[in-house]
């Protein structure tokens, strides 16, 4: 390898390991997010955008959503930020989280009748765990909500 390329290359790996935290997370004032072109707004709660195990989750004051949510359609990018906002609201309860954000997307306009039968679909596939109910017990529950 030509001696500059090298040291362009030990420099960019020394830049990456060196990169701080905050490089890695990025913190978005309240009523500052976008999804797919859409103001998404939690009140006073942050949002912190990073990569983690999960789409999105909600702990403390913050709404955390990983990179690969920005991929999804705009209906459910919205889904799940309003889910996570409903957990800053309701607390750990995934039937009031999941129900509020149905209904505020049916309010608001971003989840029409189509939008909602493929989160529908997507929802329905999921397994249960020991804080969600089975996708068919969820989805059926959040039809429900989008109903009334």
């Amino acid at each position: 390898m030509p001696p500059i390329l090298s040291t362009l290359t030990a420099l960019a790996i020394a830049l990456a390991i060196a990169a701080p935290v905050a490089a890695q997370q990025q913190r978005v004032a309240a009523g500052e997010l976008r999804l797919a072109g859409y103001a998404a707004s939690c009140g006073p709660i942050e949002t912190s955008v990073m990569h983690f195990d999960d789409i999105a989750a909600s702990a403390g004051s913050l709404i955390y959503l990983n990179p690969r949510l920005f991929a999804m359609p705009r209906a459910q990018q919205m889904f799940w930020y309003m889910h996570e906002c409903g957990h800053q609201m309701f607390g750990p309860s995934e039937r009031a989280a999941d129900c509020w954000s149905v209904r505020q997307g049916r309010q608001q306009g971003w989840l029409t009748f189509r939008e909602f039968e493929r989160l529908e679909s997507i929802i329905g596939s999921l397994p249960g765990d020991a804080t969600h109910a089975s996708g068919p017990v969820r989805a059926a529950f959040m039809r429900q909500c989008y109903a009334g």
